[in-house]
């Protein structure tokens, strides 16, 4: 079943130029390539999204904490460290 698409001449010049280099042997290795990226990138922003909602929701029920700064974030995981590694001994 063969389809016939119009990417458009930027889009050529990028396949034309990958086939060249070697990366693709044929205009339409480099286009199913393309699909499949796109397919991937798809599923990275949905697990992102998902992440970024977790995130949210951590915050809005204050389990989150904001540090001033770097040396105070430094500290406290100095500290809770010593405080795991006490607990162990």
């Amino acid at each position: 079943m063969s389809k016939t698409y119009s990417p458009g001449s930027e889009a050529d010049e990028i396949i034309r130029r990958q086939v060249a280099k070697g990366n693709f042997a044929t205009p339409d290795e480099a286009v199913r390539a393309g699909v499949l990226m796109l397919e991937e990138r798809e599923a990275e922003l949905l697990e992102l999204r998902k992440l970024i909602d977790e995130g949210d929701a951590d915050a809005a029920a204050g389990r989150i904490y904001l540090y001033e700064d770097a040396e105070e974030l430094t500290a406290d995981i100095a500290a809770r460290g010593e405080a795991r590694l006490g607990r162990k001994s």
